[in-house]
């Protein structure tokens, strides 16, 4: 068991909403140094969808498919992102069809019990089927045991951010956790072109 962590806000529904609308832009596009400039390139990978919403069950759906699905379709074609919406039971008795940029599991309500019975769905989705996850949960369930971590979702835009914080809106204090795939790991300095295979010579010798 854990403490609700005195640094991050509870989390409400709104509030990851509007993290996921800020976000998600960032996660398909990452920036590239040419020199002069920045530039940005596509990061989205072949045949991966963008956003995933899970929720605990289909009651959940009913009540929440207007909140999470909303913006998909104020967007132009050429704009609008690929969002799907499923419950935890559906998703543990499917094959996985899809890979997602940006998977968020929504189960404010769900037991310590429950989520062991989804602990290797949300371990699949870690490791191979989203590149970012996020999970919220009850505040006395601790996930640092399985690679992820709890953050202050509004450290990282505030000003963007604070207007979705009610804290009317939820009666439980919950705890959002996070895995990126990309930066769990520090990279050490060894694996990178400074260190290995000679880069002074690249392009210009026969190997």
């Amino acid at each position: 068991m854990m403490n609700h962590p005195t640094n991050c806000p509870n989390i409400t529904l709104p509030l990851l909403i509007a993290y996921v609308e800020v976000l998600l832009p960032s996660i398909t596009k990452i920036p590239i140094d040419t020199g002069d400039h920045t530039d940005t390139i596509n990061n989205k990978h072949d045949n991966a969808a963008e956003l995933l919403w899970v929720v605990q069950d289909k009651a959940e759906v009913l009540a929440r498919r207007a909140q999470l699905i909303q913006n998909t379709d104020d967007k132009n074609d050429s704009e609008a992102s690929s969002s799907h919406l499923s419950t935890l039971p559906a998703l543990a008795q499917q094959p996985v069809l899809e890979r997602y940029e940006l998977a968020c599991f929504w189960l404010p309500t769900l037991s310590e019990e429950l989520l062991q019975q989804y602990i290797p769905l949300l371990m699949g989705y870690r490791d191979l089927y989203a590149t970012h996850l996020l999970i919220a949960l009850d505040s006395t369930i601790d996930l640092r045991a399985y690679g992820l971590t709890p953050f202050d979702i509004l450290s990282e835009q505030p000003a963007m951010l604070n207007n979705a914080t009610n804290p009317m809106e939820s009666s439980k204090s919950l705890t959002l956790w996070q895995f990126n795939l990309y930066d769990y790991k520090k990279l050490p300095n060894w694996l990178n072109a400074d260190y290995w295979a000679n880069p002074e010579n690249w392009d210009k010798r026969r190997w």
